[in-house]
C-alpha cells in the first residue's frame, strides 16, 4: 500500500505540477509578448512620426517608454537630434545612440536599449523598465510556483491518503478474513488428521464420531462462507411485500424457541412494502430471530416488529437478556466477531451471521445498528418504503 501511494503521488503530483508551470510559463509568455508589442508600438509610432512631419526640428514626443530619434553620418557621428523624450537627457541621449552602435540581441529581460535604423536616422527606445517589469514577474512566479509546489506536494500526499484508505481498510479486512477463516478450519483439520492417525493405531468409535463432528463443523463453516460471499453481490430488487415476507421467516421459528424455552411475539404492520430480493430479506429475518434466541434469557420473548414510521420502515427484534457488550455496537458485524469464542464455537457459531445480515442491509441501500438498553437488546433494520410509482409492479411475498 506504501508503495501504490508513493506511486499516485508521485504521478498525480507530476501532473499537477505540469499544469502549473504551463500556465506560470503561459503568464510569463504573454506578458514577454505585450513588452514586445509595447517596443514595436514606440518604435513605430515615432518612425511614422518622422515620415510624416520631415526632419525640419526636433520634438518632444509623449509615448509609454522613453524615445529617441537621431541622424548619423557615415562616421556615426550624431548630426541632428530629431525627436528626444522628455525623459531623456544628454547623457542617456549618448548612451542610447553609442549602444545601438554595437546593439545586442534583442532579449527583454536584459536589454538596456532597442533600436531601429533606415537609413542615417535610428530610433531608439530605452527599455529598462520594461526589463525591470519582465524580471519582477519572472521571480515572482518562480516563488510562486514554488509555494504551489509545496502545496501541490502536501495536498497530492493528503488527497491520495483519503483515496486509499478505503482500498487499505478492506484490503485489512479481507487479510483479517483469510486469516480467520484460515484459523476456524485449521482447528476442525487438525482434529481430524489426529484422530485419523488414532484410528490406525486404535480403531474406536469415538475417534470416528470426532471425525464426523468436526466434518460437520467445517461444513457449517463452508456454508456460511458461501453465503457471506453471496450476500456481497446486489441482486435484481423487485417490489416485495416485507410484511407478510417477515411473518414466513419468522414463524417457522416458534419451534426452535420452544425448545429453547422462548416465545415469539409478533407485531407486524400489514401492507409494508420494499424493493428487494425476497430470499435474502427473509434470511435476514431469520439471522436477527435466531441470533436474538441465543443470547435471550430462558422463559422470555423474541419480539418482532415491523412499523413505518415517518418516511421509514423499521423493522426490530427485541430480546431479554445477554447485553451487547459496550463499545461493541459496531463491531458484532464484524466477520467472525464473537465476545465469546470458546463458548460460540462449541455452539457451532462463526461470527458470520451478523456479518451477512449486515450485507444484505446494505445490498438493499438500508441500513441496521443494535443497541442494549434496561437489559434488553434491539436490532434495528431500517428500509426506505416502495414509492407509488414502484408499487405498481407485481409485489413478491418471499415464496421463492
Amino acid at each position: 500500500m506504501h508503495e501504490l501511494r508513493t506511486r499516485m503521488q508521485t504521478l498525480v503530483f507530476g501532473l499537477a505540477a505540469l499544469f502549473a508551470a504551463l500556465i506560470l510559463a503561459l503568464a510569463n509568455g504573454f506578458a514577454y509578448w505585450q513588452a514586445v508589442q509595447t517596443v514595436q508600438a514606440n518604435l513605430d509610432s515615432t518612425s511614422r512620426l518622422f515620415n510624416e512631419r520631415g526632419y525640419d526640428r526636433e520634438l518632444d514626443i509623449l509615448s509609454s517608454l522613453p524615445v529617441c530619434t537621431v541622424l548619423l553620418n557615415h562616421a556615426g557621428e550624431i548630426t541632428g537630434v530629431l525627436a528626444r523624450d522628455p525623459d531623456m537627457d544628454e547623457e542617456d541621449l549618448i548612451e542610447a545612440v553609442e549602444y545601438s552602435m554595437h546593439p545586442e540581441p534583442d532579449f527583454l529581460y536584459t536589454s538596456r536599449y532597442v533600436s531601429r535604423r533606415q537609413g542615417s536616422m535610428i530610433t531608439i527606445v530605452d527599455t529598462a523598465e520594461v526589463a525591470e517589469h519582465l524580471q519582477e514577474i519572472l521571480w515572482g512566479s518562480l516563488l510562486l510556483g514554488a509555494v504551489l509546489l509545496m502545496l501541490l506536494w502536501f495536498g497530492t500526499r493528503w488527497l491520495i491518503l483519503v483515496m486509499t484508505r478505503p482500498i487499505e481498510e478492506n484490503l485489512e479486512m479481507q487479510k483479517r478474513f483469510v486469516a480467520d477463516a484460515s484459523h476456524e478450519l485449521k482447528t476442525p483439520l487438525s482434529v481430524i488428521m489426529a484422530s485419523a492417525e488414532a484410528m490406525e493405531q486404535d480403531p474406536q468409535p469415538r475417534w470416528l464420531q470426532a471425525i464426523i463432528t468436526e466434518s460437520e463443523q467445517m461444513n457449517h463453516l463452508i456454508t456460511s462462507l458461501l453465503d457471506l460471499s453471496r450476500s456481497d453481490g446486489l441482486k435484481d430488487k423487485q417490489p416485495v411485500n416485507l410484511s407478510e415476507t417477515v411473518e414466513q421467516a419468522a414463524l417457522p421459528f416458534e419451534s426452535l424457541l420452544y425448545d429453547r424455552h422462548l416465545s415469539l411475539a409478533l407485531d407486524l404492520e400489514p401492507g409494508l412494502t420494499v424493493a428487494g430480493a425476497p430470499e435474502d430479506l427473509m434470511r435476514l429475518t431469520g439471522i436477527l430471530i435466531d441470533n436474538a434466541s441465543r443470547h435471550a434469557d430462558p422463559g422470555t420473548a423474541v419480539s418482532v416488529s415491523l412499523k413505518r414510521e415517518k418516511d421509514r420502515i423499521l423493522l426490530r427484534v427485541t430480546d431479554t437478556g445477554e447485553a451487547i457488550p459496550a463499545g461493541e455496537e459496531e463491531r458484532i458485524f464484524d466477520r467472525f466477531y464473537r465476545a465469546d469464542a470458546s463458548r460460540t464455537r462449541a455452539e457451532g457459531r462463526y461470527g458470520l451471521g451478523l456479518a451477512i445480515a449486515k450485507n444484505i442491509t446494505t445490498g438493499h441501500h438500508a441500513d441496521i445498528r443494535a443497541w442494549s438498553h434496561g437489559g434488553q437488546t434491539t436490532f434495528q433494520v431500517r428500509f426506505e418504503p416502495l414509492s407509488e410509482k414502484q408499487k405498481s409492479r407485481p409485489s413478491q411475498t418471499g415464496t421463492g
